[in-house]
């Protein structure tokens, strides 16, 4: 089995607290060689805990000969120029979000990959989330019909004054936690581009200048609307999933949902009446509804927007990683499915009035 040599830029909550953490626990698979970042003392921590190599500056760990894949857990502005540098260099990417900042930074990945001959993905470790893939079992399942809206809230309350709070870093909520929301929402919509994007942002609790509370919807024609919101202001949160359909719903967190629908069938036709009724009565029927449950099957805590996503969903993400890698298997999203999201959202900063710019 080939063990793939891994640098890691970035030694924060992501680089140290996800990636480090999880990899060193699969040393057949990857193999930490070295890390870099800008703080001394952490990188140095970092290192000696690890058993690896120290770099006080990205461009030096893309620059060693002994690693095969480069993890870009940097600042969010420096995500695709890091990336790109790595590419150009012979290394295999995994970009960490927001995978790029527009559909250019994508594109420009892209293509220095395909020159290198090399692989880029963007770190969604998310789409592996229980609740999620049991949402869209669900959904794509046709027992509440055609799914026709879909409400999802990430719900938290708290103070930030942090580098993730400042513009011109790339942070608010929509860069630090947006594309886990927004690739769930976007895998029910049917992974294709709305058609209409609605957007509005606040900050209310955090020091710097960028968004900490988002909310937007979007809409095509042929697809459910899908409503999200993001925000660290909320002192009384609302339940993670709320979905309607044609024939029920469903409802729940991401540790128990539930789901209720109808069977026509077993019904009266409604056939429209024009006419009033005599007894000046609203239309009404006994509905036979029909239940189910769900609890999540492992007992991960997922606490959402700001935390370290549950590690059984890091670790699916690394193992099919390993396979795109040594087998040349499927990855968890594509080029083009991170297009799709990116290109989101871009019409989301548009229609909220966010500066396109740094």
């Amino acid at each position: 089995m080939n063990t793939i040599r891994v640098g890691i830029i970035g030694q924060g909550r992501s680089g140290w607290g996800i990636h480090a953490e999880f990899l060193r626990t699969v040393p057949e698979l990857f193999k930490i060689e070295a890390v870099a970042d800008l703080i001394p003392e952490r990188v140095a921590q970092s290192a000696a805990d690890l058993g690896c190599r120290a770099y006080h500056d990205a461009e030096s760990l893309i620059a060693d000969p002994d690693i095969d894949l480069v993890v870009v857990s940097s600042y969010n502005a420096t995500h695709a120029k890091y990336a790109e540098m790595a590419l150009r260099a012979g290394k295999h990417v995994l970009c960490e979000k927001p995978f790029g900042l527009t559909v250019a930074d994508v594109d420009a990945m892209a293509a220095a990959a395909k020159a290198a001959g090399r692989i880029i993905v963007p770190f969604q470790q998310r789409h592996y989330e229980e609740d999620f893939l049991k949402v869209k079992e669900i959904c794509e399942s046709g027992i509440i019909g055609d799914v026709f809206r879909i409400r999802l809230c990430w719900h938290g309350f708290g103070r930030r004054w942090d580098w993730q709070t400042a513009r011109c870093m790339a942070g608010g909520n929509l860069n630090n936690n947006g594309p886990h929301p927004l690739d769930h929402v976007i895998t029910l919509f049917g992974d294709v581009l709305p058609e209409k994007v609605w957007a509005e942002t606040g900050g209310y609790l955090r020091s710097g200048d960028a968004e900490d509370d988002l909310k937007f919807i979007l809409q095509g024609k042929g697809h459910p609307t899908v409503e999200v919101e993001l925000a660290n202001c909320w002192a009384c949160g609302q339940e993670r999933w709320n979905v309607c359909g044609t024939r029920g719903g469903l409802h729940g967190t991401d540790k128990h949902l539930e789901w209720k629908w109808v069977d026509y069938s077993k019904m009266p036709p409604r056939p429209l009446d024009l006419h009033s009724t005599p007894d000046r009565s609203y239309n009404s029927e006994k509905i036979d509804w029909q239940t189910a449950s769900w609890d999540a099957p492992s007992a991960e805590v997922n606490l959402g927007a700001g935390a370290p996503p549950p590690v059984g969903s890091t670790e699916k993400f690394y193992r099919n990683f390993y396979k795109v890698l040594t087998e040349g298997a499927a990855p968890t999203i594509s080029l083009e499915q991170a297009r799709i999201r990116v290109a989101t959202m871009e019409m989301i900063r548009a229609a909220a009035g966010i500066p396109a710019k740094i």
